[in-house]
């Protein structure tokens, strides 16, 4: 009787010890504040569904990163930042420039990233309550006063941990030091992203190049805009040149020089009329992108920001990316890479996009 009992008791031990080593690698608690206090940009916290969730299994481990295409975020936080927001914060900011200007996405972070992007393009400043705490903004815009840098990386941590397949590019900008100072804030960034919960996730790798996609599954690898005290993460900081179409940066690190090609012309001012502008951003967005696929192997890292305004004339990221009366941005990319020149092409690099989500099919127009 005793070793009939002994078995199924071995059995249910085999089936049992498998969890130990999925056991979570953050706190829970911890984790459990971060969502809530971090919901007004990540959104609400729902585990990962679809095919999306998981699409960089289907790649090989020995593919280097920076031959992948990866769709991103441009203005990652910027998606819950409305005029009553605006309205609530013009005692710190006093008056700005129309909500409607800073705004650049619809979907929270977790729908972000369940929509398939894997690029974030976060910028950090000091809060006006305690300087000591990163928020987001973008320009002079306060995003949200209650979501903490911190907290954004949590969700982060839990989406990676329920889909160790993936890997996440975080492009992290020091923004706005309003309420302090860039010393202050640039420190702040860099002990947030070294806390002994943070270097589980985050791959320290200063150079891009070599990363096999197998070395980063389940970590998050950061292109750092912001001076830091200590290197850390892909330094884009040295001639990052503004509103321009075709630029290169050389990351030099102790693992050897990154070629670093990117495109972010984010005012595409020509003639009046929304239909030039969008003309002239869609044909430099193409053109990079082509720039990318024709690399070699290795070759270069290759960032494209299919974002853009031209706010003289009152054409905001949304009018931009999804037009009116006639076609945005998005269309046109779509469009291309499905049906154009643009179909088949592969390592198109990282492409930020604004408002992809109103464009059905783009996110999987660049991964293909």
């Amino acid at each position: 009787m005793i070793h009939l009992l002994f078995f199924p008791l071995l059995a249910i031990l085999a089936i049992a010890s498998p969890l130990e080593s999925r056991a979570p690698k953050y706190n829970v608690t911890a984790m459990n504040i971060a969502l809530n206090r971090g919901s007004g940009i990540l959104g609400s916290y729902s585990k990962c569904s679809g095919s999306l969730c998981s699409w960089m299994s289907k790649i090989s481990d020995d593919t280097k990163l920076i031959d992948i295409s990866i769709p991103g975020t441009h203005d990652t936080a910027s998606w819950n930042y409305t005029p009553l927001k605006q309205i609530e914060y013009l005692k710190y900011t006093n008056l700005i420039y129309p909500s409607s200007i800073y705004k650049c996405n619809k979907e929270s972070i977790f729908k972000q990233l369940q929509s398939g992007n894997r690029a974030f393009d976060l910028r950090i400043g000091l809060s006006p309550k305690n300087s000591n705490d990163l928020i987001f903004f973008h320009s002079e815009a306060i995003l949200d006063l209650n979501s903490k840098f911190e907290d954004i990386l949590f969700g982060f941590w839990r989406f990676l941990d329920e889909n160790p397949t993936e890997t996440l590019i975080i492009s992290i900008k020091d923004e706005n030091s309003t309420f302090g100072s860039y010393n202050i804030l640039q420190q702040n960034i860099y002990n947030t992203l070294t806390t002994n919960q943070a270097k589980i996730y985050i791959n320290p790798t200063e150079s891009i190049s070599s990363i096999n996609l197998s070395s980063v599954r389940g970590k998050m690898v950061i292109l750092r805009r912001f001076n830091s005290p200590n290197n850390i993460g892909i330094d884009l900081t040295n001639n990052f040149k503004d509103n321009n179409e075709d630029f290169q940066i050389i990351n030099s690190s102790p693992d050897g020089d990154d070629n670093i090609f990117i495109e972010d012309l984010y005012e595409p001012f020509t003639n009046f009329g929304l239909k030039s502008h969008v003309n002239k951003k869609l044909n430099v967005t193409i053109s990079h992108i082509l720039n990318s696929s024709n690399k070699k192997n290795g070759e270069g890292l290759y960032i494209t920001y299919a974002s853009s305004e031209v706010i003289s004339q009152l054409l905001i990221p949304e009018i931009m990316s999804n037009g009116l009366i006639i076609p945005g941005v998005n269309l046109g990319l779509k469009n291309w890479l499905i049906n154009g020149k643009g179909k088949g092409l592969k390592q198109k690099g990282i492409i930020f996009t604004d408002f992809a989500s109103d464009t059905t099919g783009l996110v999987e127009a660049i991964i293909a």
